[in-house]
């Protein structure tokens, strides 16, 4: 017959996430369970969790959901149970609480954590605190089952590690034979007394793993059967609370304000211009009297072009010159007679 074998491993659940906040100041969940595939005794794998609460801002309080989408209560059964969280400004806390515990396997139970401390005593009180800053961070965490007792088919186990002989009967599976079973026991607390310290955490740890026969006493399977965290809280003050966001104040529309119309400017009288003044024509001085001797032509540049304007309407001097001189003449001859006749 083939042997079916699932390793031990640690007691970290894995399936589904945890639907608390995974950043939450605090947080409680109270079952989680995870049953492997065994073929030889007819279990089914399932994982799921039941019973949670997480606060993620300063003053939440969450009073727990146990709504089980899972289905854990199609397994487990429970007679009172508790989880809560708060994250008030002085302290932030965790807290998971149950009495009566079962954890059913075809006709058997499988795993029972029972109260031994009479009525309203917690078989299992989980409880993990931090104090924030500035008075912080302090932790402070327990897991306390001294109010209850632990049995594995029917058989008392304590804190640690108890190997437990079964047969078939035990699981009210005929085809097994003589078999062991070996249970771990894990309470976990951290800090166990208040320290410095940002975090805080505590549950408890059952596991069930096994070595299975046949009645013939071949190996049908060898590993883990069953295992369950019961009141896993946490709280921390390590990381800053998320501040609310305040609700914006909606901007008002600004009314738009009317463009003045501007005012036309007076179009002005003209002002009539006085009549202008005649100024009298300066006279001008008369020009001295040209030297007899006339000025020596400038010969042209060299090739006849270059520097200068090129000479238009005559030959330069010679008009302008000639009349200078008549008139100079006559002026003479004028005054030369008026003294004969004196």
């Amino acid at each position: 017959m083939a042997v079916l074998s699932a390793g031990l491993g640690s007691l970290a659940l894995t399936g589904p996430p945890a639907a608390v906040a995974p950043d939450a100041l605090a947080s409680s969940q109270l079952v989680q369970l995870r049953n492997q595939s065994v073929p030889a005794i007819g279990l089914d794998a399932f994982t799921g969790t039941y019973g949670e609460a997480d606060s993620t801002a300063i003053g939440d309080t969450d009073s727990g959901d146990f709504s089980d989408p899972d289905g854990v209560l199609n397994l487990v059964t429970i007679a009172t149970e508790v989880v809560r969280t708060d994250a008030a400004d002085s302290k932030y806390y965790g807290q998971a609480q149950l009495t009566d515990l079962v954890v059913h396997f075809r006709t058997k139970q499988l795993v029972e954590l029972r109260s031994t401390g009479g009525s309203g005593v917690a078989a299992l009180d989980s409880y993990a605190e931090c104090v924030p800053p500035p008075i912080g961070p302090f932790g402070l965490a327990y897991n306390r089952t001294n109010g209850g007792q632990i049995t594995v088919l029917g058989q008392v186990v304590p804190v640690g590690t108890t190997t437990l002989a079964i047969t078939g009967a035990d699981l009210d599976v005929p085809t097994i034979g003589a078999s062991t079973l070996t249970v771990v026991v894990t309470p976990h607390q951290d800090p166990a007394s208040q320290i410095a310290q940002a975090t805080a955490e505590a549950w408890l740890d059952i596991q069930v793993s096994g070595t299975l026969n046949d009645t013939g006493g071949s190996q049908v399977y060898q590993g883990e059967i069953s295992s369950m965290r019961l009141g896993e809280v946490h709280a921390r003050c390590d990381a800053a609370p998320p501040t609310p966001t305040p609700t914006p104040t909606p901007t008002p529309t600004p009314t738009p304000t009317p463009t003045p119309t501007p005012t036309p400017t007076p179009t002005p009288t003209p002002t009539p211009s006085p009549s202008p003044s005649v100024t009298p024509t300066e006279s001008m001085a008369p020009s001295p009297s040209p030297s007899g001797t006339s000025p020596a032509p400038v010969p042209p540049p060299d090739g006849g072009s270059g520097g200068g304007l090129p000479e238009t309407g005559g030959p330069g001097w010679g008009g302008p010159l000639g009349a200078v001189l008549l008139a100079g003449t006559g002026v003479v001859l004028v005054l030369a007679g008026r003294r004969l006749r004196r």
